[in-house]
């Protein structure tokens, strides 16, 4: 073999393996592109549903602070929605001092203020106001 074909055969081969590591190095610029871009819509969507979870305690915890705020006599009837998103979650309140909202795994709390009682439930719900106690649906001393 002459010297000439010799060297095309080797810049040949040199003109292979740099495509090789070239394709190789862009394929991993790309996993993780995509990599990163996944793990970042993922903790978005979790941000959102601990969002969600927020707001609807949020949404609860306002109706009793309306009730708490305004004089004896106020009665008021809501609707608790029976899903979110097309998702059930639960909702609750514990011992009369929390107000906690679970969605996708995720629980949000929040703290009731003195002389509430009673339970929040998915659909309608009845809230009233007498000698400064706020009662929630059937827990009133009529």
């Amino acid at each position: 073999m002459s010297h000439a074909k010799i060297k095309k055969i080797f810049c040949k081969s040199q003109s292979a393996i740099e495509f090789v590591s070239l394709a190789s190095f862009m394929l991993l610029v790309v996993l993780g592109f995509l990599a990163v871009t996944s793990s970042n819509l993922l903790q978005a969507k979790e941000e959102g549903n601990r969002q969600t979870a927020q707001d609807i305690a949020d949404f609860a915890y306002r109706e009793i602070d309306i009730a708490k705020s305004v004089d004896n006599g106020y009665i008021r009837t809501f609707n608790m929605p029976q899903t979110v998103n097309g998702v059930s979650y639960t909702i609750n309140i514990t011992d009369n001092r929390e107000l906690a909202v679970n969605y996708l795994d995720y629980e949000f709390v929040r703290f009731l203020p003195s002389n509430v009682t009673g339970n929040l439930l998915k659909g309608t719900n009845k809230i009233w106001k007498i000698q400064g106690i706020v009662y929630i649906n059937n827990t009133s001393p009529d």
